[in-house]
């Protein structure tokens, strides 16, 4: 199902302000005020002064997968363009997924949670970490990263 709320979908008037790192984020949640959630990850996106938004996607539907005994997901992806660099921009995403109410750990792999947030690609960047892989190793597995992606690419 596709779900529309302020700033979802959003997508930039054109402006001269690109970054030279071109990222692709996945974002999902199950718990809490969902909708208030994304919107404030937004702003707090948009507000930040080394990254320029490009777009977003409508909010997707979705069926939990691993575990399935929990509530729907809620996702979209974001495209954005940054003057971080990659270890910056991913400490910058854990910050915002901690205050955007993510606890630190997780009961199991899979459990339920306020805030997601993937980096799926960053500026043609390979990495195979403990806590991070680029581009995200299951992205193309992932009808919550696909379906969004494609609405934003103009292939749906």
């Amino acid at each position: 199902m596709r779900i529309m709320i302020k700033y979802f979908p959003y997508e930039c008037a054109f402006s001269d302000r690109f970054y030279k790192n071109l990222v692709i984020l996945g974002i999902g949640s199950n718990m809490g005020n969902t909708f208030k959630i994304f919107r404030n990850l937004f702003l707090s996106l948009k507000n930040n002064k080394l990254i320029k938004l490009f777009s977003t996607s409508h909010i997707y539907k979705n069926k939990a997968f691993g575990y399935t005994k929990q509530p729907d997901f809620y996702n979209a992806t974001i495209i954005l363009s940054t003057n971080l660099c990659l270890r910056n921009f991913y400490a910058l995403m854990f910050y915002l997924e901690r205050k955007l109410g993510r606890s630190r750990k997780r009961a199991f792999k899979n459990a339920p949670r306020k805030i997601d947030i993937d980096l799926i690609y960053f500026d043609k960047k390979r990495a195979n970490l403990k806590h991070l892989s680029l581009p995200h190793k299951d992205f193309h597995n992932r009808e919550s990263v696909l379906k969004p992606l494609s609405f934003q690419m103009g292939l749906e």
